[in-house]
Order: structure tokens, then C-alpha cells, then sequence
């Protein structure tokens, strides 16, 4: 009997550490405003001055596998928002290579939304590495904002 008491506490304990951390990783969040330019990486968590209750979590990108030269290299985003009690992620913004220019570049908009409220972010450059077989995407400079019909 001792030893269920035992594992009932420290199952408590360690049900509430994790609330706080939760609590932690908002508070690591950095704040920026509504279409100020920033550096994003995976992982990366920003709240805006201009909707303070929204959450926004970089998730990251996927590669691009070089598959045929006629197809347009892309940038697979992900991301989470979260704002009061809803979370809403995504993993199937695109971001395209700028095929009409000479250098390899990566830069566009993802529109998302979360509350019936719509934003854009706007990658305005996505660093990366290029191998023989694939895209892989480290780093973007991005500005987010509401979203605006003028961008589409």
C-alpha cells in the first residue's frame, strides 16, 4: 500500500512539473511585431505585440528531393499557432524557388489562420544547402502579418 501512495505522489509531481514547463516555453517565446522582419528556425516560438493571446511555433521544413529537372524546387513549411484553447498546424505551406531568377533562391507567402482570423508570412528568404539529390532548408528571414487579398 505504501508503495502505490509512493507512485501516486510521484506521478502527481511529475504531472505538474510538465504544466509548468509548458508555462516555461511561453515564456521563452520571443515577441515581435506584425510584419517586422526576423530570423526564424525550427523550433523558434514568437507571440506579437499585435495579438498578444496568439502563439506562433516554427516547426521546420522538409527537404526537397531532386527528382526531375523540370520540376520547381520547393520548401515544405511547417508551423503551429495557438491562440486561448485552439491549436491549429499546418505542414503543407509551400514556399517556391524564384525560377526566374539566375542564383538559386527560395522566397514567398503562406497564408494560415487560426479563430476565423488570416494571416500571411511572408518568406522573404530561406537559406539552405544544395547537394546533388536534394534542398535542405536551415533558416528563413520571414515578416507575419494579417492576412491582405493585395499579396495573392
Amino acid at each position: 500500500m505504501k508503495k502505490i501512495s509512493y507512485i501516486i505522489l510521484l506521478l502527481f509531481i511529475l504531472g505538474c512539473s510538465k504544466s509548468e514547463e509548458n508555462n516555461d516555453n511561453n515564456a521563452n517565446c520571443l515577441e515581435k511585431n506584425f510584419l517586422e522582419t526576423f530570423i526564424v528556425e525550427p523550433g523558434d516560438c514568437f507571440i506579437f505585440s499585435d495579438n498578444p493571446d496568439m502563439t506562433f511555433i516554427f516547426l521546420g521544413f522538409e527537404s526537397y528531393t531532386i527528382t526531375h529537372p523540370s520540376n520547381i524546387p520547393h520548401a515544405r513549411i511547417s508551423a503551429r499557432l495557438e491562440e486561448e484553447n485552439v491549436t491549429w498546424e499546418f505542414h503543407t505551406g509551400m514556399v517556391y524557388e524564384d525560377h526566374e531568377l539566375e542564383e538559386t533562391s527560395f522566397s514567398g507567402r503562406v497564408h494560415t489562420g487560426i479563430n476565423n482570423v488570416d494571416y500571411t508570412i511572408f518568406f522573404d528568404n530561406i537559406e539552405f544547402t544544395e547537394t546533388e539529390t536534394e534542398f535542405i532548408f536551415h533558416r528563413a528571414t520571414i515578416r507575419f502579418g494579417y492576412y491582405d487579398s493585395e499579396f495573392d
